[in-house]
């Protein structure tokens, strides 16, 4: 579960005392105030992933998941008069995409939550398939390199916004492994 969903501070030992009182010992990291403020899990200092890998101990909770927001861009750079924002993605996977990856390894997580983009807003997402498998296969590859997996989440505008469309782009993921 996402601890940042139950205290309304973020604190980082106000979610781990909620996470524990709920017999829970695992958890997605994905808000969290560790001191230097609220901020997601991919802005986190240094310092802050030292706090918090030092509360686990403490608290005996784990991470399971590195509740990342790789994936919640734009495909194309095109303005749709949404807040989405857009990134060339060869940048976005040799900056953005390492940086989850070392979070899961700082935290010890295999898994990290990620999404299948946003085509235009009112465009067709099938049109878009080719382009998401695309570049999810190579966040994927890069995960794989690493020794951690990138998890799709199903949401709305996305893409992979059902589960018909997510699997097409698993699928083509897939066939363009073989």
């Amino acid at each position: 579960g996402f601890a940042d969903e139950g205290p309304v501070s973020k604190r980082a030992e106000e979610q781990l005392t909620m996470l524990r009182a709920l017999g829970m010992s695992y958890y997605s990291i994905r808000f969290v105030d560790a001191g230097e403020g609220v901020k997601n899990v991919m802005k986190l200092s240094d310092a802050e992933i030292a706090r918090l890998r030092e509360l686990h101990e403490q608290f005996e909770v784990r991470v399971s998941s590195i509740g990342s927001p790789i994936g919640k861009i734009k495909l194309v750079d095109k303005e749709d008069g949404t807040h989405n924002i857009y990134e060339p993605f060869e940048e976005y996977l040799e900056k953005t995409v390492p940086r989850a990856i070392a979070l899961a390894h700082a935290f010890e997580t295999k898994l990290i939550r990620g999404f299948s983009f946003y085509p235009p807003k009112d465009a067709d997402p099938w049109q878009f398939v080719e382009q998401a498998a695309d570049y999810v296969g190579r966040i994927v590859e890069k995960c794989r390199a690493a020794g951690v997996y990138y998890g799709l989440e199903v949401e709305a505008y996305l893409v992979g916004r059902n589960g018909t469309l997510l699997r097409a782009i698993y699928d083509k993921v897939n066939s363009d492994a073989l």
